[in-house]
């Protein structure tokens, strides 16, 4: 096993075809060894795959057998208690894939020469902006990419990973996001099992990591959260489409944004503007200090 507590783990040369596969974990040693074992067993290059676990200091539980199998391939990092999203961007930070996966704990690989598929969809677009995923054979399968495949470029053009936002869900945030860029890809055959204790099959245990991963993100009401950051959201897309060889169709709700931008070129405040949905492009215009923003940046 390969603790990674140290600073220079987090300049590792990027391994390139090599996949990333980010997993939080707690008190589940079991689901561990199943998903290490499936994810191996029917990758088509299982030494281009590796694993990065986030272990709680206080969790003892983490399979210490699976690490002597794979001592090359598992890092496990350690450290206080954090929310999932906070523990995917430390894993990012000691990653060393070119293609990046989000995982979960109650994670199986069923299909043969998954990683394979996955490489080859990401690989086909040609900058690289994409979101694919899998069948998890639960009830977002098709809809939501749950535990979807990102390449690094993804978050270089961001400027970072999973935003930290407490109980928001990640999941639904990059998926609205690749298919209103029109870059999510969803591979129906391959399955990779969601086994959740109110999803898929249902026969997952309400144990005690779901009941404080519940307790934690609903208390914060995730979903009002959500729609009251859909700004950040157009954001990400803008930084995102900037990377993009071909851009993707202009957002109706962001028409007026985009010909004013347009107008004012690339040297005007573009970003900001761009920003902007069509009532606040209104409510701004209207006012003097805008028009005179306006007017000096087509003055250059």
């Amino acid at each position: 096993m390969r603790v990674s507590n140290c600073t220079h783990c987090l300049h590792e040369e990027i391994q390139k075809d090599t996949i990333s596969i980010l997993c939080p974990t707690r008190g589940r040693p079991d689901n561990v060894r199943k998903l290490v074992e499936s994810a191996l067993a029917t990758s088509q290059r299982p030494k281009e795959i590796e694993f990065l676990f986030y272990v709680d200091k206080d969790d003892l539980s983490f399979p210490q057998d699976i690490t002597s199998l794979y001592p090359n391939q598992i890092k496990v990092i350690n450290g206080p208690r954090l929310w999932i999203s906070n523990a995917h961007n430390v894993l990012y930070a000691f990653s060393s894939g070119e293609i990046l996966m989000t995982a979960g704990d109650d994670m199986e690989f069923k299909t043969k020469s998954w990683d394979a598929r996955v490489r080859t969809q990401i690989f086909s677009v040609e900058d690289r902006i994409a979101l694919v995923f899998g069948n998890d054979n639960a009830t977002h399968a098709g809809k939501i990419a749950v535990h979807g495949f990102f390449h690094r470029h993804w978050v270089h053009s961001l400027g970072t990973w999973v935003q930290p936002g407490r109980g928001v869900p990640w999941d639904l945030w990059t998926t609205d996001n690749a298919k209103i860029l029109g870059r999510l890809f969803y591979l129906e055959d391959v399955v990779i099992s969601h086994n959740h204790y109110r999803q898929g099959d249902a026969q997952a245990e309400f144990d005690q990591t779901y009941r404080d991963v519940y307790s934690q993100s609903s208390s914060f009401r995730p979903m009002i959260t959500y729609s009251l950051l859909g700004r950040e959201r157009r954001i990400d897309r803008i930084l995102l489409r900037e990377a993009m060889t071909d851009k993707p169709r202009i957002e109706k709700n962001y028409l007026l944004a985009e010909i004013m931008a347009r107008t004012i070129g690339a040297n005007g405040d573009s970003r900001r503007l761009l920003s902007m949905t069509n009532w606040e492009v209104i409510r701004n215009v209207l006012t003097q200090p805008f028009r005179r923003l306006l007017f000096k940046l087509q003055k250059g």
